[in-house]
């Protein structure tokens, strides 16, 4: 054997050493994956079934209200409902600008109201002529 063959086969056996792992790695990455792949296609199955149910029951919901002519109605009252709510949103722009003119006004009303009455309580009361006080103090210049 010659040099440059040992040196190949030395080769091959570090690059067989390295790849050893990484093979080892992908096999337990791969049979993970297949594992997770098995349990979501039975979840995904799962699903399908539950909305083609749904959706046939409303296949069927939908066709009984057509034969009874009840769909035109619902469509009608949904229509009605749609009108009323735009109705009720011009009413509620039109109540906002309105009380966002007067709540001002009335509150400055209010207080203004409070505030005569606090300057001025006894207004509404008789004026009666206040007594002398004296003071222990005055009596003892006037005894002594």
């Amino acid at each position: 054997m010659e040099g440059w063959q040992v040196a190949l086969l030395v080769l091959a056996a570090v690059f067989v050493g390295a790849l050893m792992p990484l093979l080892a790695q992908l096999y337990g990455t791969l049979r993970t994956l297949r594992s997770v792949m098995d349990k979501s296609a039975k979840d995904i199955e799962a699903a399908m079934v539950a909305i083609h149910n749904t959706s046939q029951r409303l296949d069927r919901l939908g066709s009984a209200l057509e034969k009874d002519g009840k769909i035109n109605e619902i469509v009608d009252g949904l229509t009605n409902a749609a009108h009323l709510v735009n109705q009720m949103r011009g009413t509620m722009q039109i109540a906002g600008n309105v009380s966002a003119a007067v709540v001002p006004a009335v509150i400055a009303a209010v207080k203004a109201w409070k505030g005569e009455m606090s300057e001025d309580p006894s207004r509404d009361a008789p004026a009666e002529p206040a007594a002398p006080e004296s003071s222990t103090h005055q009596r003892k210049e006037t005894s002594g």
